[in-house]
């Protein structure tokens, strides 16, 4: 893969880092202010669950874009982590994060 493309994928996988990044936080911080014991005296235990599951999918693609990124260092990115054989560009374009091609998805 060419240094602009990588670069081009690098920053678009940097920019989305950088926009969950505050809402973890936030999200973790409305987490911790949801003890047991308000839950437990009426607060909201579904908010408190959806919180926490929006929180692990947020993390969740944050790990994804940390291993894309090292992916890019180490110079793996754009390969199929199965087949070793270059991802589809138009599969890239949609999903930067992808270590799989559409074949071996």
């Amino acid at each position: 893969m060419n240094p602009i493309t990588l670069k081009r994928y690098e920053e678009t996988l940097m920019k989305r880092r950088h926009e969950i990044l505050p809402v973890l936080r936030h999200l973790s911080s409305e987490s911790r202010g949801a003890s047991p014991a308000a839950i437990g005296n009426g607060g909201n235990c579904g908010e408190a669950f959806l919180t926490d599951r929006l929180a692990a999918v947020y993390e969740r693609e944050l790990d994804d874009i940390e291993t894309a990124l090292d992916r890019i260092r180490t110079g793996t990115f754009g390969y199929c982590r199965a087949c070793h054989q270059p991802i589809e560009p138009p599969r890239l374009e949609r999903f930067p994060r992808a270590e799989f091609c559409q074949r071996c998805k």
